[in-house]
């Protein structure tokens, strides 16, 4: 069954949300680094090659092979290099913020849905100590 959300309370509240985020001192602050770092080509080279770094040894991981110590070594020390520079590491400083807004708003709308009403913070605290938000019942040990 397909729910018709076109320009129902639901669209009209969410639209009413998306500009309150605009509005928070933390998405001008996310928004200034994005912008910071999209002028620095420096920075978003060395990201680039971190990230392919990275992709190189996630696809190692999931071809089960082992990631040595060495390789381990040369993407830290890699990561180091990108937080020196400024630039860079406030991007990944606002892809951070991006996703703790997200993932509180997404914890929101879940509760909102799993509960039938409308969140408590107390109804967040189970949540934050067990690890992944079920509530125990997905069975990852985590509770």
């Amino acid at each position: 069954m397909a729910i018709n959300l076109e320009k129902s309370p639901v669209i009209e509240m969410t639209e009413k949300l998306c500009a309150a985020i605009l509005e928070l001192p933390e998405y001008k602050e996310i928004s200034k680094k994005i912008h910071a770092f999209s002028d620095d080509e420096h920075a978003k080279q060395l990201y680039q090659s971190l990230y392919n770094h990275q992709m190189r040894l996630h696809e190692k991981q999931q071809q089960g092979l082992p990631i040595t110590e060495e390789e381990t070594h040369a993407f830290q020390t890699e990561y180091e290099t990108v937080l020196e520079n400024e630039a860079a590491r406030g991007f990944i400083e606002a892809q951070q913020m991006i996703e703790e807004i997200e993932q509180t708003i997404n914890a929101y709308i879940t509760n909102t849905i799993k509960l039938g009403r409308v969140p408590r913070p107390e109804d967040f605290i189970q949540e934050r100590h067990s690890g992944c938000g079920c509530g125990g019942s997905c069975g990852c040990g985590a509770h």
